[in-house]
């Protein structure tokens, strides 16, 4: 490889590091630490917990009573809030790494994600109802939402039409990559 390519390549690799550095999103547990709500060593015995039991780090620390379920949400929006300022920053560079549109097309959306995108529920009130989805696990989230009044019934087959409609472009997507022939 040429001196000049060698740089170039260097040069890409490390504008990709820079990138991914500014707009990487914080996890969970380190925005908590960050904001002096957990001490590190309590994330470490968290995280260790985590994959221990599979559960939400946040589960876990409101079932340890180091955050309320109040607080929970609150930094759970700090993290929404701070997602969405990288996406809006992303899209007025017109930058966005292989990888990440990737990540993102690959993704689907989640019922609650849907309903809070669309401004029908409020983070608070999903939480609530996937903490009585909990204690009533043969009852679907919609429902949970249409029995404590949350949605109506047509705002749950809209926000699963939403969903099937996304899931459905998704597969065709990732269907119509795998068939394509490879590159030369």
């Amino acid at each position: 490889m040429e001196p000049e390519q060698q740089q170039h390549e260097s040069d890409q690799q490390r504008e990709l590091e820079h990138w991914n550095t500014l707009t990487r999103v914080e996890r969970l547990g380190e925005l908590l630490v960050r904001v002096q709500a957990l001490k590190l060593s309590q994330l470490t015995e968290l995280m260790q917990e985590q994959q221990e039991t599979g559960k939400r780090l946040g589960e876990l620390a409101i079932e340890k009573g180091l955050l309320t379920q109040d607080e929970l949400v609150e930094h759970l929006i700090t993290q929404i809030r701070e997602s969405q300022v990288v996406d809006e920053s992303l899209r007025e560079l017109g930058r966005m790494t292989r990888e990440e549109k990737w990540e993102r097309v690959s993704q689907h959306e989640r019922l609650g994600e849907i309903l809070i995108k669309h401004h029908e529920l409020k983070l608070s009130q999903l939480v609530t109802a996937i903490e009585t989805q909990k204690n009533e696990p043969e009852k679907h989230l919609g429902q949970v939402l249409i029995d404590q009044g949350l949605i109506t019934r047509a705002e749950l087959d809209e926000a699963l039409d939403l969903q099937h409609r996304q899931n459905t472009t998704l597969q065709d997507t990732l269907t119509e990559i795998q068939q394509a022939p490879p590159k030369e």
